[in-house]
């Protein structure tokens, strides 16, 4: 009776170490992706210089500038042929902690390496992605250090691993396609879409503005899926995306980098820090054929813009050797092409993440109370009578306003607080307070060599400050 005993407790053993081994293996691989996903700058620069040869450009603008460009191609076969429609020019920035993505529409007038002027998309045709890349350099004058090619055959199941991407519809999108293999037909208004329909979305290019249309789309489309990505009710998922994500994706960098380089986007540099831009220009018609004509000088811009100019939507900031932005762009919070709803801020104005509405009574009058300076309301936003309408608000909420006015100009994007330099501690406290009490970015509170006062600057998201204000009025008062 004994060996069987035996036989069992050496079995039992067996299954314990075995468990015991795997959870160990496990574990460290979870520990090692856990330690990835939270890489910081330093970790993404080291890793990164490994990768570029020393005598490159890349290496000069690692070394130079802290960033480094990635070319990002999807590949389509609508028509029974490998195309890349969609080309994407992405520099992550590591200093300053941002990333740009830029739009180049596929009938984009560019010099093809061998093959004279033609449109860009028929570079991938010619040479696939090195001829792509080689053109793109060129172009814009950048060194592209890393690609990825996106299969969007593949793609709708990564989507439907995310559980779907939320889109606001702006208009009914319907064509028929046979020969191509498509049926697309998406009603107006705000849709939760599966993966089959978010590819419709992206692909459909039947309207007035043609592929200017759909690259404006696609964008769209990328900001939510970015709101997917960032949602933590997917990392349970992460397995699931992930095996979704290797079939839908080609590229030369290593895994390694791509998973860091995923967590520090998402942990160090947020929403609100990347952008999107579209190449502007105009379509012309050359030697009987389409063209876009790209402004490449508005590209550079929207590429060398300072972060801080980028953020405050301070379009005539100085700072930037061209003297300002003329190439339209939002930031990944624009979803469907709306302001970012701005964060708030709690009783210190230290940390970020209540709205105000969450705001009792008498947090709200203790967080008034901290403004104790006197504060001009001045308007940025070219609305007329707006600054007088903010003014009266913050009246009724006991805030001292000395005086209105103009803003500098009318091209703010979104509301700034801004105080003067060599300003006192109190001028200083009660402007970041004013911050905290209108969910300004602490990145939009800032030094101005032209206020006088404390400075509530009214952006062109006027409505939804009036609208902010309204309700904590009725907050202070009920």
């Amino acid at each position: 009776m004994k060996r069987p005993v035996k036989k069992n407790n050496r079995a039992r053993t067996y299954i314990i170490v075995a468990l015991l081994v795997t959870a160990a293996l496990v574990g460290g691989a979870a520990l090692r992706l856990f330690i990835m996903l939270h890489a910081n700058s330093e970790d993404i620069y080291t890793l990164v210089q490994k990768n570029v040869d020393t005598g490159s450009r890349q290496y000069t603008m690692l070394k130079e500038q802290g960033r480094f460009n990635i070319l990002i191609l999807g590949e389509d076969n609508v028509e029974g042929s490998k195309r890349s429609d969609t080309v994407l020019f992405a520099t992550v920035d590591i200093d300053d902690k941002n990333v740009r993505v830029l739009a180049l529409p596929r009938d984009t007038r560019v010099e093809i390496p061998r093959h004279g002027y033609q449109k860009l998309n028929h570079a991938y045709a010619y040479g696939g992605v090195d001829l792509t890349r080689a053109t793109v350099e060129r172009y814009l004058d950048e060194p592209i250090l890393y690609y990825f090619v996106l299969d969007f055959e593949s793609f709708p199941k990564l989507i439907d691993a995310l559980g779907g991407v939320q889109i606001d519809v702006q208009h009914k999108m319907k064509y028929v396609d046979k020969a191509g293999g498509l049926n697309i037909d998406i009603p107006t208004g705000l849709q939760q879409m599966d993966g089959k329909t978010a590819l419709s979305y992206v692909r459909f290019r039947k309207d007035a503005l043609g592929d200017i249309g759909r690259v404006q789309r696609q964008q769209t489309f990328m900001k939510a899926l970015l709101k997917e990505a960032y949602n933590p009710k997917n990392l349970v998922k992460i397995p699931e995306i992930a095996k979704e994500a290797i079939n839908l994706v080609r590229t030369d960098m290593s895994a390694t980098l791509a998973i860091q380089l995923a967590g520090y986007v998402q942990n160090e540099i947020g929403l609100e820090r990347v952008f999107f831009a579209t190449l502007t220009g105009k379509p012309a018609m050359v030697d009987k054929l389409s063209y876009w004509l790209g402004d490449v000088q508005a590209a550079t811009e929207f590429l060398d813009t300072p972060i801080e100019q980028l953020m405050s939507g301070d379009l005539h900031q100085n700072g930037n050797k061209y003297g300002g932005i003329s190439i339209g762009y939002s930031s990944a919070l624009d979803a469907n092409g709306k302001p970012p709803a701005q964060v708030g801020a709690d009783v210190d104005g230290d940390k970020q993440g209540k709205q105000e509405d969450m705001l009792s009574k008498e947090q709200l009058i203790e967080l008034v109370k901290s403004i104790s300076e006197p504060i001009a309301v001045l308007n940025g936003s070219g609305k007329g009578g707006v600054a007088r309408e903010v003014a009266t608000r913050f009246q009724k909420l006991g805030i001292d306003v000395a005086r209105t006015g103009n803003a500098k100009h009318f091209d703010y994007k979104y509301s700034n607080v801004a105080y003067p330099q060599n300003a006192k501690q109190t001028a200083v406290s009660s402007s970041q307070k004013l911050g905290a009490l209108m969910g300004i970015p602490k990145n939009l509170v800032r030094t101005d060599n032209q206020v006088a006062h404390p400075s509530f600057i009214i952006g062109h998201d006027h409505a939804a400050v009036i609208a902010k204000l309204d309700k904590m009025v009725i907050t202070a008062t009920k």
